[in-house]
């Protein structure tokens, strides 16, 4: 235990590797700075989703005004008009939501709280039982998903049920899930040589996490800017 720990701490001077000369420095450097602050990937994460919420809300709230105004007095409920917004956008379509929002969480998990890189104190190495044992990365992935189950079940049928999506816009939202698979890979891959880290993969994972969360949200984000409608 205490020999883990030890480490753990020796491990937080983290090596990283250096930048392609493609990448200049300073904007390498910025960039690493960016992914490595846990606070404000977590900030961002959040704010993202809280926005879209918020979005969503005014959306519909937007939309029941438009209804009501077109009706005497405004006699129309809100649970009324919901049951006749609900679009069905079939089950293969939801089932591949369903599950690149639950790789959405996963991809989190993995890229912040795999390593002590970003987080010291809060990581998957805190667990002795789990670091050690053979299938751990799995077994984290694992938790981290019945955790988000219950966010990814709702937040797909609860979005996506009262937009017009085109077809171009499923397939984006259902690629999300391959792309944030690729995340997840690229952060397992960073676990296995922690604590040295590879920045173009560390960057690319980061990249491939928040641009599938944008995109996931897209159809919210579309429907407050006008642009879907």
């Amino acid at each position: 235990m205490n020999g883990l720990n030890e480490t753990i701490a020796g491990a937080q001077a983290v090596e990283i590797s250096p930048p392609s000369g493609l990448v200049p420095q300073g904007l390498t450097n910025f960039l690493a700075e960016l992914y490595s602050n846990g606070l404000l990937g977590l900030a961002l994460f959040l704010l993202l989703l809280a926005l879209g919420l918020a979005l969503h809300r005014l959306n519909m709230k937007r939309t029941y005004e438009r209804v009501a105004a077109t009706t005497k007095g405004g006699e129309v409920s809100r649970d009324e008009l919901r049951e006749e917004m609900f679009i069905r956008q079939g089950a293969n379509f939801n089932a591949a939501a369903v599950t690149a929002w639950m790789l959405l969480f996963a991809a989190f998990g993995y890229f912040y709280f795999l390593t002590p890189e970003i987080f010291p104190r809060y990581n998957y190495y805190q667990v002795p039982a789990l670091a050690s044992g053979p299938l751990g990365f799995a077994a984290f992935g694992f938790v981290v998903l019945l955790l988000a189950l219950g966010a990814a079940a709702f937040i797909p049928r609860e979005f996506y049920g009262y937009y017009e999506l085109s077809r171009k816009m499923k397939v984006a939202i259902m690629l999300t899930g391959p792309v944030l698979a690729i995340s997840i890979f690229l952060s397992v891959q960073q676990g296995t040589t922690f604590p040295q880290v590879e920045q173009a993969s560390r960057l690319l994972a980061f990249l491939a996490l928040f641009a599938s969360e944008l995109e996931l949200l897209w159809p919210v984000y579309a429907e407050a800017l006008g642009g879907m409608r």
